[in-house]
């Protein structure tokens, strides 16, 4: 008995030790501490990350600037006598001779850049060009070559290159290439030919955007004509008489021009029929005419080329008054005329050639243009070519002009 009531009482002591380490287990343990805010170091490999934004476009690449110490590319051209031409660089020594000089200078001088590359011209008749001496301040002092300079007269200016009017080479070329000095041949002879002289020069003096703006310029003022005259039938086209009068040497000659140069092209564009062509036979020069032939013609209009030693008014007057020209339809109906100029004739291939076909056709066919004003198509066209102010037109131009505006 007593050792059951022992058994007993070491059992529940036991059973007491058992219920008080439960209740320890089960006593709420403290909270974790609280973890760091989400703002604080990160591990050293992990770099901040910065706000999204929107960033600059890069600054534009400049272009490099060009290496002195290199070689220029050639310039390349083929001239109008079907040449190729090739040029180191940029010529700045240019000499021009050769006949009919005027006619490239002209040309040259719708460039700014021609004035200053000048060194020389040769002299034909009494100045290389009248007009150029009235508007250039210094081109009187641009070194003279006279009439048919030798190689070695043109080689003494010292050139990089000569300017010729032609369509073939001529003697001196070969004789030039041996002196090391390249030549370049403009035509100046058609509006075709012009659009590829142009484009020529504005590769010469390195400015093609000035050569394209010339040519646009041509091109817009004969579209105008063309879009009119090319639509008539040739029943509309008047019969016309373009004919050269001169008293050179105190002789009066008369003649008229073969197809294809610019004063036949002149009555085409107009819308006119040259009633010469026909009967011409020579094809590469002027033809001699004289008023029996004019008068078993009797064109319906006659435009009379006046040499520029004669007063084309008194010209006028003196046919009329002639018993043999007041015959023809063309004087009796008040048909004839003369052909303007200023310093230099507007029929020919010079650079006026534009004002020469606009003047035919809106004598020819007045009906067609009658917003066609003459004298101010005489403004535009120096300052737009010539950068002419109108003062310097007024006086030098147009006080030159004795009949067709």
């Amino acid at each position: 008995m007593k050792k059951i009531t022992a058994f007993l009482l070491a059992a529940a002591l036991m059973a007491a030790m058992l219920l008080s380490g439960c209740a320890q287990q089960a006593a709420p343990t403290a909270a974790p501490p609280t973890e760091p805010p989400a703002t604080a170091t990160l591990p050293p490999t992990q770099a901040p990350v910065e706000p999204t934004k929107t960033e600059a476009p890069p600054p534009p690449t400049e272009e490099p600037t060009p290496d002195p110490t290199e070689e220029p590319l050639p310039i390349r051209l083929t001239d109008a006598a079907g040449r190729e031409v090739v040029l180191e660089n940029l010529q700045e020594r240019i000499v021009y001779i050769g006949r009919g000089v005027y006619m490239p200078l002209h040309a040259a001088y719708m460039f700014p850049e021609a004035k200053d590359r000048v060194a020389g011209i040769e002299k034909r008749g009494e100045t290389a060009s009248d007009f150029l001496s009235a508007i250039i301040d210094g081109f009187d002092q641009v070194p003279v070559l006279e009439a048919n300079p030798g190689p070695e007269q043109v080689a003494a200016l010292n050139p990089d290159l000569v300017i010729m009017k032609g369509l073939a080479p001529g003697q001196i070329d070969a004789s030039l290439e041996l002196l090391g000095i390249p030549t370049v041949y403009l035509g100046l002879e058609t509006p075709e030919q012009y659009v590829v002289d142009i484009e020529n020069l504005g590769i010469i003096f390195g400015n093609p955007e000035r050569a394209k703006e010339i040519q646009a310029f041509y091109q817009e003022k004969l579209d105008r004509i063309l879009e009119k005259t090319s639509t008539l039938a040739e029943d509309e086209k008047p019969t016309v008489l373009m004919v050269e009068y001169s008293d050179r040497g105190g002789e009066v000659a008369s003649q008229v021009p073969p197809p294809g140069w610019m004063q036949t092209i002149h009555v085409q564009n107009g819308g006119g029929n040259p009633i010469w062509l026909p009967e011409v036979s020579n094809e590469t020069g002027w033809n001699i005419t004289n008023i029996e032939q004019i008068t078993s013609w009797d064109p319906e209009k006659i435009i009379v080329i006046v040499w520029y030693t004669i007063d084309p008014v008194e010209l006028l007057e003196t046919l009329k008054a002639d018993p043999l020209w007041a015959g023809l339809s063309a004087v009796k109906n008040d048909q004839l005329y003369a052909m303007p100029s200023d310093i230099y004739g507007w029929d020919t291939p010079d650079v006026r050639w534009i004002l020469g076909t606009t003047w035919v056709a809106k004598t020819l066919h007045p009906d067609l243009f009658p917003d066609v004003d003459i004298r101010q198509e005489v403004f535009e066209f120096y300052s737009t070519l010539y950068g002419m102010d109108d003062a310097t037109i007024e006086n030098v131009i147009l006080s030159a002009i004795r009949t067709g505006l």
